[in-house]
């Protein structure tokens, strides 16, 4: 069976992710995290640590670019990414489609 991550899923999750574990009050899915000032460099290692536990993909040295995490829908688009190339060993039931 092909498994592959539902865009629209993952975004809302990354979006919950940043309000509801990182209490990120404010944040949309257009908001830029950095140019808003929701975000710092602390702020940013928190978000790695969360996206890697909640898709279970890792984050690496090499992924590291402010354009990857700029708002929800750049964070979305790395994350599946990660998926897809099989970074992610388990990806939560509501975020793929088969």
């Amino acid at each position: 069976m092909n498994v592959s991550p539902d865009r629209q899923d993952v975004a809302q999750t990354v979006l919950d992710c940043l309000r509801n574990k990182l209490f990120l009050d404010g944040v949309t899915v257009d908001t830029h995290l950095i140019e808003s000032g929701l975000i710092d460099s602390v702020g940013f290692i928190r978000m790695f640590v969360v996206l890697e536990e909640e898709f279970g993909i890792e984050v690496t040295a090499r992924d590291l670019s402010l354009e990857r995490f700029q708002n929800v829908g750049s964070i979305s688009r790395f994350v599946i990414e990660k998926l897809e190339e099989g970074g992610g060993s388990e990806m939560p039931v509501d975020v793929v489609r088969a």
